[in-house]
C-alpha cells in the first residue's frame, strides 16, 4: 500500500472518553405457511387435535432453526486478513478496519487491552474498532475473539507517541545567493536540505541563534538552546523527497552528518518562492511507516540587502557596530544574521556572532555583540537569512513539523 493511500485513511485521534458502539441486532426468523391465499391462511384452526398439532410443529420448526443458527456458527474460524492503519498514538481511539472472518460474538484485544467496537459486519468480513490507549511505545500484537475461538496477529499493531502540540520532525531548506563582484573568484549560488525525525518535544528554531528577538549571542559566549528533542537513528536505506512543481529535491541519510542531507543543490532544485510537499519519507527502521505531509517548507522570495552594499563591486567597511538594512521579496517570519570575523592568518573564524531579527527592514549590531577583539582590515562574512518555519502534520503521531526555509544573501566587508 503505498504512503498516499495508508495517509489517506488515518482519521483523528478520539479524545472523548464515551466512544459510540453500533450494536447490529441478529436477523429474525418468520414461519410462512405453504398455503399463502387470504388472511385465512395465518389463522390455525381451532378444533381440539389442531391445536395441539400446531403448537407442536412450530415449536419443532422454530427449534430447527434454531439449531440450524449454531450449527452456522460452529462452522466459523475467527481470522485476521489485515489491519488498517496498523499504527496509532498511545492516546488511543484511532479507528482502525479489520477485514478477516468473525461472527456476531467479535471482539477486539490491541497488545491485551480490549478495544471499543464500532461496527461487525460477518458478512462483508469487515471489523471496525477504537484502538485503546497505551503506555508506551512499541509494536503489539492483536487478537481476535469469535465463536469460543482465537485469532492472533503477532506484531500487527504500533503504537507512537502521542505528538499533539509537539514537534516530530526539524528540518532546513536554504538557498544561498553570494552576491557583490568583489570575490577572489567566480561567485556561487548553492543549496541544501536536511530533515531529522524526532521524537515528539518542544523546539523553535529562532531560540537556536538567540533567546529574543532583536537580541545578538557570539560563539564565545556562554548562550546555548538545549531543545527537548529526542533523535531517531534511522540510519542507512533512508530517504526523503521535497516536491515543488518540477523542483524536486532528494535527501538520504548521512552517517557523519546524521541527518537527512541532500547537498551542492542548484536552481533547478531550489527556488525562490517555491512551497514544497514532503512527497516520501522512507526511514530504514521499519518502524515507522512512510507518509506524506503537504507544504512542509516555504522558500522566500528574493529579496536585497542595502546596508551595508554587499553587492556592490567592492566590499563596504564596517565598524564594531554597524546598521543593517535590506528591503523588497515578501515579509517573512524572521532574519537570522550570521557574522564571520575571519583570523588573522585566514585559515578560520576568529568569531561568529548570530542575530535573531524581526523582519521589520533594519537593526543595528551593537558593539556588545562582540566577545573579543574588533581587529582593523580584516574580512567579514554577512549572511542574512529571512525565513520561514511551515508546520505539516505527521499522521502517525499528530506531531507538527519545523523545517525553516531560508533565502540567504551571502556578502563580506572589511572592518575598520
Amino acid at each position: 500500500m503505498g504512503a498516499d493511500e495508508f495517509c489517506a485513511k488515518v482519521g483523528p485521534v478520539r479524545t472523548s472518553t464515551s466512544i459510540p458502539v453500533l450494536l447490529l441486532a441478529g436477523c429474525g426468523f418468520g414461519l410462512q405457511p405453504d398455503n399463502q391465499e387470504g388472511i385465512d391462511a395465518f389463522a390455525l384452526g381451532l378444533d381440539s387435535a389442531g391445536e395441539a398439532d400446531a403448537d407442536t410443529d412450530a415449536d419443532s420448526d422454530a427449534d430447527s432453526d434454531s439449531d440450524a443458527d449454531s450449527d452456522s456458527d460452529a462452522d466459523i474460524t475467527p481470522e485476521i486478513e489485515s489491519i488498517d492503519p496498523n499504527w496509532g498514538t498511545t492516546v488511543g481511539g484511532t479507528e482502525v478496519t479489520l477485514m478477516g472472518t468473525f461472527a456476531d460474538d467479535a471482539s477486539i484485544r490491541v497488545g491485551g487491552n480490549e478495544a471499543d467496537l464500532k461496527s461487525v459486519q460477518p458478512n462483508k468480513n469487515k471489523l471496525v474498532f477504537y484502538a485503546p490507549e497505551a503506555d508506551s511505545e512499541g509494536t503489539v500484537s492483536i487478537v481476535l475473539d469469535s465463536n469460543d475461538q482465537t485469532a492472533k496477529l503477532e506484531d500487527a499493531y504500533t503504537y507512537y507517541e502521542d505528538g499533539t502540540g509537539k514537534i516530530g520532525l526539524i528540518g532546513v531548506v536554504t538557498w544561498i545567493d553570494q552576491v557583490g563582484t568583489y570575490w577572489n573568484g567566480a561567485t556561487t549560488d548553492v543549496g541544501y536540505a536536511y530533515l531529522n525525525p524526532t521524537q515528539p518535544g518542544d523546539f523553535e528554531w529562532g531560540l537556536v541563534y538567540a533567546p529574543t528577538l532583536d537580541t545578538c549571542t557570539s560563539d564565545l559566549g556562554s548562550y546555548t538552546y538545549a531543545p527537548n528533542l529526542g533523535y531517531y537513528d534511522i540510519g542507512n536505506g533512508s530517504s526523503a523527497t521535497l516536491d515543488s512543481g518540477s523542483k524536486s529535491i532528494t535527501m538520504s541519510w548521512d552517517p557523519s552528518f546524521g541527518s537527512l542531507l541532500a547537498e551542492n543543490l542548484t536552481a533547478s532544485a531550489i527556488g525562490a518562492g517555491s512551497t514544497y510537499d514532503l512527497t516520501d519519507l522512507s526511514l530504514g527502521d521499519p518502524l515507522f511507516p512512510e507518509y506524506t505531509t503537504s507544504d512542509v517548507v516555504t522558500i522566500p522570495a528574493n529579496f536585497s540587502v542595502t546596508t551595508p552594499a554587499l553587492a556592490g563591486s567592492n566590499p563596504p567597511q564596517v565598524a564594531k557596530n554597524f546598521s543593517l538594512a535590506w528591503s523588497g521579496g515578501s515579509p517573512a517570519d524572521g532574519v537570522i544574521a550570521t557574522l564571520r570575523l575571519w583570523n588573522s592568518g585566514g585559515t578560520g573564524f576568529q568569531e561568529t556572532v548570530y542575530c535573531h531579527l524581526r523582519d521589520d527592514g533594519g537593526f543595528n549590531i551593537p558593539s556588545s555583540a562582540w566577545e573579543g577583539g574588533w581587529p582593523v582590515g580584516r574580512q567579514l562574512d554577512i549572511l542574512v537569512s529571512r525565513y520561514t518555519v511551515a508546520e505539516g502534520l505527521i499522521p502517525y503521531n499528530n506531531a507538527s513539523t519545523a523545517v525553516m526555509g531560508e533565502y540567504v544573501l551571502y556578502g563580506a566587508a572589511f572592518t575598520k
